[in-house]
């Protein structure tokens, strides 16, 4: 029997490195249905931040509705309606569903006014398109949300840090969906534990937490453990 496939999609708070929420999801399954499970976590407040794979007009509306902010990044053949031009260069655009994306028996979801904001990584050829609901260039300029959304990139040193650090083997052990989803989840409550360690450390010493290291605390915290549970998730325990 082989191991059980599964795609993971997760909320991480860039602010502290700390997974928020996560759902798992079968290997074959798209990122963009799985991830509507996450809505529920997305409230009034909240400014979330997604690459272009996650684009969705009808997502854009629903998670407006809920009350958060959104800095989405866009192809560049969206959001091509210019409506105005703002004075820090970022301009404002009118986005229409896709005539030809309807399914059968929905409704397509209604236009939105949105501020595109464009720039150029230095070295690289390729323009970045930003989309944002934060409409204000005076509250918020173009070039502190184009530094911010830079740091969603730093979901990807969450993920290396469960994934290479944490985990320690290549593959999960379980053999069963349900076994999968448990190992899983274990990981992601005790990299967020560590992650809680690494924060109040940080508050006091009065340090940053991003400037210590994970790989040492996780060494910390296992040293810690008086007796590891060695048992298989496959045998079943009494």
């Amino acid at each position: 029997m082989g191991y059980p496939q599964a795609r993971v999609v997760a909320v991480a708070e860039c602010s502290s490195h700390a997974v928020l929420d996560a759902v798992v999801g079968g290997f074959k399954e798209s990122e963009r249905i799985v991830s509507d499970a996450l809505d529920a976590h997305i409230g009034s407040g909240t400014l979330l931040l997604a690459d272009r794979g996650l684009w969705g007009l009808a997502r854009w509306h629903r998670l407006r509705d809920r009350g958060a902010h959104l800095l989405w990044r866009i192809e560049r053949r969206k959001a091509r309606r210019v409506q105005d031009v703002l004075p820090d260069g970022s301009y404002l655009a009118r986005i229409e569903a896709n005539k030809h994306s309807k399914a059968a028996g929905t409704v397509k979801a209604p236009p939105a006014l949105v501020r595109v904001i464009e720039y150029r990584v230095d070295g690289q050829p390729d323009i970045v398109r930003l989309i944002t609901s934060l409409t204000d260039h005076e509250e918020y300029p173009a070039a502190e949300l184009a530094a911010l959304y830079a740091r969603r990139w730093e979901i990807e040193l969450v993920f290396d840090e469960i994934k290479t650090h944490q985990r320690g083997r290549p593959v999960l052990r379980s053999q069963t969906p349900d076994g999968v989803r448990q190992e899983i989840y274990a990981h992601l409550v005790v990299h967020h534990a560590t992650r809680d360690l690494l924060d109040e450390a940080a508050r006091l010493h009065q340090s940053v937490a991003e400037r210590t290291s994970f790989t040492r605390a996780l060494h910390v915290v296992r040293r810690t453990v008086i007796s590891p549970s060695g048992f298989s998730p496959l045998r079943p325990q009494t």
